[in-house]
Order: structure tokens, then sequence, then C-alpha cells
């Protein structure tokens, strides 16, 4: 059986922080190798049998583009909880005031949307080494189109909002990706 515990190790790296969710998800932080205070974020579906993921953009893309296509209000409900959080309000308050709101959506429940956002995108924030100009004017333009300011010290994550404010603007979440040069295309393990 798996511990689930601050300094066990899962899958063979040590657990910095972890939350377990209302539906009885866990979502960890392990130890990672870019710097000191990287991290990967892992979430745990069920203990027994083990079934977990690294959850990636394009899980919370094609999520929210399949939100946006059952009930676009509801969805861009999901879209202002994100951005609270990412401007730092606690995810707890964030939730509460959001999930009556989106109740019955498809997909991913707010609770975990808001948890393993939160931490994917501090996560880029910690391992942000910076952008060409061009780029970063990009970004800037896509959520200034959304009246979002760039919190000090959030640029790295920048790029992770900007391709949900391209879904919500319409593009399809592969466009998005691939705007955003995130992994749309399979990796092969073992190359």
């Amino acid at each position: 059986m798996v511990k689930l515990e601050i300094g066990e190790k899962f899958r063979g790296k040590k657990i910095k922080d972890i939350k377990k969710l209302s539906n009885g998800w866990y979502i960890l932080k392990t130890e990672n190798s870019k710097s000191a205070e990287d991290f990967k974020v892992r979430t745990i579906f069920s203990l027994k049998p083990l079934r977990s993921i690294t959850p990636k953009h394009a899980h919370f893309a094609i999520d929210f583009y399949g939100k946006l296509c059952a009930n676009r209000e509801k969805a861009m409900k999901v879209f202002d909880a994100i951005i609270e959080v990412w401007n730092g309000e606690p995810v707890d308050e964030v939730y509460r005031k959001y999930s009556d709101d989106v109740k019955n959506l498809p997909g991913y429940n707010l609770e975990y949307i808001l948890y393993a956002l939160k931490w994917i995108l501090e996560q880029e924030d910690i391992n942000f080494k910076g952008r060409p100009q061009k780029k970063q004017e990009q970004l800037d333009e896509i959520l200034k189109r959304h009246d979002i300011i760039v919190p000090k010290g959030r640029e790295g994550s920048e790029l992770a909002i900007s391709l949900f404010c391209e879904i919500a603007s319409g593009v399809h979440p592969v466009e998005a990706l691939i705007r955003a040069n995130l992994d749309v295309i399979p990796r092969k393990r073992g190359r």
C-alpha cells in the first residue's frame, strides 16, 4: 500500500506537499530535477489499484473546451475562477464562490481544476528563465484582450493562462496548444 505523507516517496520521488480532494483523489507535489524548488504535480485517482497521472496543459485545455461546448456561461465562470487563483486568491475561497455556478458541467470538477492548476502554474513560474521579447508581447496582447493583468512574478505561467484565453476566444484547443508551443504530439517513452 502506498503511504501518502509529506516526506514519503511516491514512484521514487519525495512528496513535498499533498492535497486530498473531496472526491477521494489526491494531488501531490513531488521532487523534480530542474532546481531545488522544482517539483512535479501528480494526480492519484485510485490507491488500489494504483492509478495516477502527471496532469498536463492539454488535459485542462480540452476539459475547458468541453465545458465551453456544453455551457459557455458556466465555463467562463471556471475561467474566472482560474484567473482568481492565478492572482493569488485562496483555492478554497474561490472554489466556494464558484462551485454552485459551475455544477453539472462535464469533465473535471472545479476543485480538481483549481488545486492542480495552482501548482502547475506555480511550477512554471519557478522554472521560468525568460522568453523572447516578441513572444512576451504576443502573450501580453492575448491577456490584454481579456482585461487580464499579469501579477508580479507570474510571467512563467502567463503562457498557460494565454492558452485558456485563446480557447475562451474560440480557438480550438489543439490550435491553441500549437500556438503556445506546448506538447500536443505524443512522445514515445524510452527515446
